[in-house]
């Protein structure tokens, strides 16, 4: 009985720790990583938070019609790095004017992932792990 309640148990914490880590996605399979679009917009909303932070704006189609998209960053701890080149979760508001390159969803629909280019009230911020500091964005 001790046996078998220590198998179960083993198998258990396997099943645990490997169910997480096969739910994670890659970006190629979501994104159309050989393609890339700017748009610009005005921040509606902006989550700091794991596993993704996303960003959330508006942008007018050339009909003047509002569209609602939203970007996903790259991983969180990734982010954390990045607080070194000048900005923080306090960086993004709502309200503020946003221009990102990024890939396109693979599936029509707006919903976008971040992978060049972000500018916040016309200030590029750093998205990789060991960029320099955007000029004006230096911390004093």
């Amino acid at each position: 009985m001790k046996r078998q309640c220590l198998l179960l148990f083993a198998c258990w914490t396997v099943l645990l720790i490997c169910v997480p880590a096969m739910a994670h996605h890659g970006t190629s399979v979501t994104y159309e990583t050989g393609k890339t679009i700017t748009l610009t917009g005005t921040v509606t909303e902006f989550s700091f938070s794991y596993p993704h932070p996303q960003l959330y704006f508006d942008v007018k189609d050339a009909t003047g019609t509002v569209q609602h998209w939203g970007s996903e960053f790259g991983p969180t701890p990734l982010m954390m790095k990045n607080m070194n080149a000048g900005w923080s979760r306090d960086s993004i508001k709502r309200g503020d004017a946003v221009t990102i390159t990024c890939n396109p969803h693979k599936t029509p629909g707006a919903t976008v992932c971040l992978t060049k280019e972000l500018i916040i009230n016309g200030k590029p911020l750093a998205l990789t792990a060991g960029a320099q500091p955007a000029v004006g964005n230096k911390k004093e």
